[in-house]
């Protein structure tokens, strides 16, 4: 047998429904906050400046911890180019109040490539899990840069024996 809800207590009881349902949104949502600050806790900010034939450079800052040197790597066009500490001295980014210190730069050096369009990539690499997991984080946006012939640098082939 169904017992009628007395009319007095219906808007006391919608009431304390809704409120449980906005206090278990909010405790779901600080949940996923907290989570995700775990797991992803730097916020690197920095750019790619210029890449061309030659040479990749930017700089890097971890908002985290600005005092440390980030791991970056370099890709271009979807492949592992390089890897290496962002320690090289960069005065105008301190002198823009982005770092305690002006050793945030990269510098790359372009590998050989074919004449045409490319893009470079830059992440930062962040330790995350104790170590266990690295994630990248992409530094600026990427970079389109075209290579002429004359700037081109012969690639090394696969084949030992170019007639193959």
């Amino acid at each position: 047998m169904k017992k009628a809800v007395a009319p007095g207590m219906k808007a006391p009881l919608t009431t304390l429904l809704i409120a449980k349902s906005i206090i278990e949104s909010l405790f779901v949502g600080a949940l996923a906050i907290g989570f995700y600050l775990t797991a992803f806790t730097p916020f690197f900010r920095g750019t790619l400046d210029k890449a061309d034939a030659r040479h990749v450079y930017g700089w890097v800052v971890s908002q985290s911890e600005p005092q440390t040197r980030v791991e970056v790597q370099l890709y271009i066009d979807g492949r592992f180019a390089g890897s290496r500490s962002a320690d090289v001295s960069r005065p105008d980014v301190k002198a823009a109040g982005r770092a305690e210190d002006e050793n945030h730069g990269f510098s790359f050096d372009t590998p050989p490539l074919s004449a045409g369009q490319h893009e470079a990539r830059v992440y930062a690499v962040h330790m995350s899990g104790e170590g266990q997991r690295r994630t990248l984080q992409l530094i600026g946006k990427p970079f389109s840069f075209n290579i002429t012939k004359d700037e081109a640098r012969p690639t090394v082939s696969k084949h030992l024996n170019p007639e193959k």
